[in-house]
């Protein structure tokens, strides 16, 4: 497969303020790199805090990098004209507050034909809408008169209502059932079969084993691990995401330990490995720099490989 995006070396750092004069900055990303090919599905996994949605923001242009940069088919995104948002669409976690409860679903998926000049925009509309299998009657209806899981159909085809070729999907099952997320999951299985690439953002593992081709691991801004899912997800190399396998949301309460809902205190040191402060396998100089090794195709940034 080709690759459709590259993020090549990038930091994102927010200013601080500290005190009433000074300020300092925090990076939110630090040194990411990772592609994204086409027809593929790149889980982006870790709590909440890791730089996740950063990375989103970036691939999306809603943010600027400090440093480094980010290709789409070999050219900078950031140099690229309106032609850019057709190719590259959105799916937000929450569809209750991505959708405008005064329009009707038809001026919703309507609206980005409308933004970029398309004509004949009643059939392409009634086809987005075939796609994420709702019946044309709901074309007429209101979000508020629609189900969670039909508001999140209708905004994945907002989405897709432009071909785009890649769809940055933030948490796009985290406020659903659990029998519903399962039916959105299977529906973006079925877009990356009709050609579309997906950056999959989620901080449930259990999601990225259902849809992903590849798994990214984000800690404190940097990217932990990332390899195919067979290998990421049953041989996990860097402590964190043996963390986050061992900490998988349990069932049933009874089987529940101790570890899988205790408070972490750590702050997130700036430098060296930002896991460092609660690794199991913590060496002296992992306060201070971080090895970038790649192992039989996979990346893994610690310093025991």
């Amino acid at each position: 497969m080709d690759t459709l995006l590259e993020v090549r070396e990038v930091s994102k750092a927010y200013k601080l303020r500290k005190g009433f004069f000074k300020k300092e900055l925090f990076y939110a990303l630090r040194g990411v790199s990772l592609t994204i090919k086409k027809a593929e599905i790149l889980g982006v996994v870790g709590e909440s805090g890791s730089g996740k949605t950063t990375l989103g923001k970036l691939v999306l242009r809603l943010e600027e990098p400090t440093s480094g940069a980010i290709l789409f088919s070999g050219k900078d995104a950031f140099s690229l004209g309106k032609e850019y948002t057709r190719k590259v669409s959105v799916v937000f976690q929450d569809p209750r507050s991505s959708l405008n409860p005064r329009m009707k679903v038809r001026e919703i998926v309507e609206e980005p034909l409308i933004v970029h000049g398309f004509r004949d925009r009643k059939g392409t509309v009634e086809s987005a809408l075939e796609k994420v299998q709702l019946p044309r009657e709901f074309l007429e209806r209101k979000p508020d008169d629609l189900s969670g899981g039909q508001r999140q159909r209708v905004a994945i085809a907002r989405a897709i209502v432009l071909k785009p070729e890649l769809i940055v999907a933030d948490e796009p099952t985290a406020s659903l059932d659990v029998s519903v997320q399962w039916e959105i999951l299977k529906l973006f299985e079925d877009l990356k079969e009709q050609g579309i690439a997906f950056m999959f953002i989620t901080h449930d593992i259990r999601v990225v084993e259902k849809v992903a081709d590849r798994v990214a691991v984000v800690y404190g801004g940097m990217l932990m691990e990332l390899g195919r899912k067979e290998e990421v997800l049953k041989e996990p190399l860097h402590p964190y995401t043996k963390f986050l396998l061992r900490n998988v949301p349990v069932r049933h309460p009874r089987f529940r330990k101790e570890e899988d809902f205790r408070e972490v205190e750590y702050a997130v040191p700036q430098e060296g490995c930002p896991f460092a402060p609660r690794c199991p396998e913590y060496r002296e100089e992992c306060s201070k720099t971080i090895r970038r090794s790649e192992l039989n195709g996979r990346l893994v940034n610690c310093n025991l490989y």
